[in-house]
């Protein structure tokens, strides 16, 4: 870790330099810097990829009409441990998943604008352990309709708001997830994604046929096939409103609606975004759930704040502090810290904690991030006790 900070940082060192000497790039001594040298040629790849990669990704098909393809890469270590066993695999990042998409923009001489947008999450595999066991990152290991993730249009009608249909996210989906942090691909609200695939173990070293990260629940709203509307915003305040099918799964035909308010506002260098939310799911628990969170632009500290309860009184609280430094000139680096605490959230369980810490290192000329987290996990069993158990996760997102 010493030698890569050393090794990254020389970059850095030399963009400083050339800052000193940026308004007389032409004086003669310049042309013997080689640091200067290095950092106009490093620039100047900088602006040839993205100019590439726009000519990839974006096709203008007419004056009103932009067709582009998007996606991400992140794939990282995961080590889990959970006192009875060890288990070491390379997999998808499921706090935020490897997907591709299309996006259709048109805008109409009325005004109006109309998006189409489709995407997919692509087959993550099992994995085998280098250890023992396997972790399933998913029972999506084939091209089939539970990897569709969005397949939505959206109507945007000046002075009236949008008006979505299609597959995609319910009016309160994302309600608890306003973060400021930048480290959400490593660590977010949703704290058990992390582990997802991996079953709880009792404290006798029995694995549990419940999944780890259903002790971890967030109350959050979700990808469904719905109709929704947004309204405008008016000073900062908008609201939401969704009605939906679950059509992606079988045996499913319950119909869920939601609501949902947001806000943002900004005091000189502090913004802050929150947001409150009511899902009805049928036969399910109803929850209510939101978040807020906040940015010191000056410094670059940042919180976050999630809370969430469902109507057969189960709980939950979560809290991050995070900063975001540009140590080096190739990228922001960012930090968080952040803590999660349940009460009933499984009947097999009288309430659950986890704790954890991220950092991400962006690299902007390549659209890539490294990132690292650890997280520790607690379940207080109900009936039975359950293993405590720990999981590092490293890797690397590219996105286009």
């Amino acid at each position: 870790m010493v030698l890569l900070a050393v090794l990254l940082s020389l970059p850095g060192l030399a963009l400083a330099q050339v800052d000193e000497a940026s308004q007389n790039v032409d004086a003669a001594s310049d042309s013997h810097n080689w640091s200067h040298n290095w950092s106009e040629g490093w620039k100047e790849r900088q602006k040839r990829l993205n100019a590439a990669k726009q000519r990839l990704t974006h096709w203008q098909l007419s004056e009103q009409t932009l067709l582009t393809f998007y996606g991400q890469i992140n794939v990282g270590q995961l080590d889990y441990d959970d006192g009875f066993v060890q288990k070491t695999t390379i997999r998808d990042n499921p706090n935020s998943p490897t997907r591709i998409g299309l996006t259709l923009e048109t805008d109409f001489d009325s005004g109006n604008n109309l998006f189409l947008n489709i995407e997919a999450a692509v087959p993550k595999g099992r994995s085998k352990s280098t250890v023992s066991g396997i972790i399933d990152g998913g029972n999506d290991t084939e091209w089939d309709i539970s990897l569709l993730r969005k397949a939505e249009g959206r109507l945007s009608v000046p002075q009236v708001g949008f008006f979505s249909f299609g597959q995609g996210s319910m009016a309160a989906d994302g309600i608890t997830g306003f973060d400021f942090s930048q480290t959400t691909l490593a660590a977010y609200n949703s704290v058990g994604d992390t582990v997802s695939g991996i079953p709880a173990r009792l404290a006798d070293g029995t694995e549990s046929s419940t999944d780890l990260s259903a002790f971890f629940p967030n109350y959050d709203a979700a990808r469904r096939l719905r109709v929704r509307y947004d309204s405008l915003s008016s000073r900062g305040l908008s609201f939401a409103a969704s009605v939906g099918r679950e059509v992606l799964a079988d045996n499913n035909d319950t119909t869920y609606a939601d609501i949902a308010v947001r806000f943002e506002t900004k005091w000189r260098r502090f913004g802050i975004k929150g947001g409150i939310g009511y899902a009805y799911n049928g036969s399910s628990p109803d929850f209510l759930s939101g978040s807020v969170a906040g940015l010191d632009e000056a410094t670059g500290l940042n919180f976050a704040i999630a809370v969430g309860t469902n109507t057969i009184g189960g709980k939950y609280i979560y809290g991050k502090a995070g900063i975001i430094r540009d140590i080096f000139k190739l990228g922001s680096t960012v930090f968080s810290a952040d803590y999660y605490s349940s009460d009933s959230p499984l009947s097999e369980a009288s309430g659950s904690q986890s704790w954890g810490i991220a950092i991400v290192q962006k690299f902007d000329a390549h659209d890539l991030e490294l990132f690292a987290t650890y997280r520790d996990y607690v379940v207080d069993g109900s009936v039975v006790q359950f293993a405590d158990s720990r999981a590092i996760l490293v890797g690397a997102r590219f996105s286009w």
